[in-house]
Order: structure tokens, then sequence, then C-alpha cells
């Protein structure tokens, strides 16, 4: 009787839900295959364009050229054409371009990863009908492919701190722990956003609003605490964007690329960063692998 209530070691029941620490395991024997993946379709970008991978650099480029040009020369956001000067100290932070550029390619980041764990089950399901393997090297294939295809959008922020005046300075030997977390964050959203959107695909269609809504309401074009610093009745603001993952990041970031950007309190943002990345990436985990079984049925 005992034998049946509990398989043999590496056995999963039929049907069954398979054990945590089981299914890691599977998961570590496969990393070659994760890896393998992410590079293919890493390669399998922009194969059909002229320019092909250089476009991971030439978009981010473009992305900020046009959010400058809108929000920091046409609508002049504090700019000189503003009258009241302490109006215009308060809600354009100092070298808003290294500022612009930092918040737009680390949001990217955090957004392409998630957006892509939503389409990695749906997209694949020919290979889940063929091989038997972990589902979750699906959502964590994106996020490998993303994380390595960061570094043109590294380099475009390290070009622009130095030619913005940021320079390169001892903080910037932090910044792999922001974005190593970041990542880990990252794969847990894709892992919910993956089976989310196996259940319902119209997720797909809904993802673009909410982070287009999240990308106004994450600090990456303003700094909150030009807001709030010495207006006491709009304090309240700061501890409601730590209950944002993507702003806290985003600040991390900043605080460590960037000489001249100083947050209200980091060792708050440390502790929403280290809370977010446990909860997402524990929280994803289970409920991605609660679906294990239908993936690929639909």
């Amino acid at each position: 009787m005992s034998q049946l209530s509990s398989p043999p070691r590496g056995l999963i029941p039929l049907g069954g839900k398979p054990r945590a620490r089981d299914y890691l395991r599977g998961l570590w024997a496969r990393r070659q295959f994760a890896v393998n993946l992410a590079t293919g379709q890493l390669r399998g970008e922009h194969m059909d364009t002229v320019l092909g991978s250089l476009w991971r650099l030439i978009n981010p480029i473009l992305l900020i050229a046009i959010y400058y040009l809108i929000f920091g020369i046409i609508f002049d956001v504090g700019g000189a054409a503003v009258e009241d000067a302490d109006l215009a100290g308060d809600v354009r932070p100092p070298n808003y371009i290294a500022f612009l550029t930092v918040g737009v390619m680390f949001y990217g980041y955090m957004q392409r990863t998630i957006s892509g764990g939503a389409s990695s089950i749906v997209n694949n399901v020919g290979l889940l009908r063929s091989l038997q393997f972990p589902r979750a090297i699906l959502p964590l294939s994106v996020a490998i492919k993303e994380a390595a295809g960061f570094w043109p959008s590294f380099l475009v922020i390290l070009a622009t701190m130095l030619l913005t005046g940021e320079g390169l300075f001892w903080g910037m030997l932090a910044f792999p722990v922001v974005f190593v977390m970041a990542t880990l964050f990252n794969l847990g959203g894709a892992m919910i956003t993956a089976r989310l959107t196996d259940t319902v695909r119209d997720m797909r269609n809904v993802l673009p609003f909410v982070f287009r809504l999240g990308f106004y309401l994450s600090g990456v074009l303003y700094d909150i605490g030009r807001f709030t610093q010495g207006r006491p009745n709009w304090q309240w603001l700061e501890p409601v964007f730590l209950l944002n993952p993507f702003y806290v990041f985003i600040s991390l970031a900043r605080e460590y690329l960037m000489h001249s950007h100083a947050h209200f309190d980091l060792r708050l943002l440390w502790l929403s960063a280290v809370l977010w990345t446990l909860l997402a990436l524990a929280g994803g985990f289970f409920f991605f692998t609660a679906a294990e079984k239908r993936y690929g049925r639909g």
C-alpha cells in the first residue's frame, strides 16, 4: 500500500502533480535544452530583415529618441520654456536623457520577457505534443533569451552614461545584482502569463494594454520624488509606488547606473525588490506547474 501512495523516486503518478523537488531536478537536467532553445529563438529574430540582429540595438535607440523628442523637447517638460522656475525643477530630473534611457531600456526588458512568456506555451504546442520535458522550460527559455539579448541595450545605456557626463563609478558593480533579481522576477511573471494565456487566449490581446498602462505608471518618464519632495500632502505617493515592481527595479537600475540619481529611501527599494522577486518566482512556479498536465492538450 505504501508503494502505491509513494511512487519510486523519479516517477510521477499518471495524471498527478509532480513534486517541486523532482520538477526542479528535471529542469536542471535539461538546462542545456533551455539554453539551446533560447539561443535558437534569439538567432531567429529579425532573420527576414536586412539589418538582422542590429535591430536589437536600433530599436531602443529609436524609442529613446522618440520619447525624448516628445517629452524632453516638444512638451519641454519642466524645461526653459516654463516660466515658473520651481515648477521646472520639480517635474524633470537632472540629466533627463540618461534617466529616460535607463527607464525605457529596463522597462522594455521586463515587458518583453513577461509578454514572451505569455506566448511560450501556445506557440509551441507541436513541441509539447512530441517531446516529454518539464513545461517550465518554455518560459525559462524566454527569460534566458531576453537576458542574453539585453547586452545591446546595456551598451546603449553605458554609452549614454559616458556621453551625458554620468561617467563610470564603483556603484555600477551592483547593477548585475539588480539585473539578476529583475530576471528572476521576469521569469516568475513569464510563468504566470504562460498559464493564463494557455487557459484564456484573449490574454495576448489584453497584455499590450496592461503594459502600456504600466509604462506610464512606473516612473519611466518621470521621477516621483520630484513631485513629493517638499510637498507633505503628496508623500503618500512614495509608498504606493513601492508596490509597483517595475518602478522598484527601474529605480534600482537608475541608482546604480546614474551618478546623479538619488532615491528617497534605498533600503525600502531593496526590501520591495527582494519581496517581489521571491513572490513572483515562487508564486509563478507553483501557479504554472499546477497545470503542467494540461499544456499542449488544448
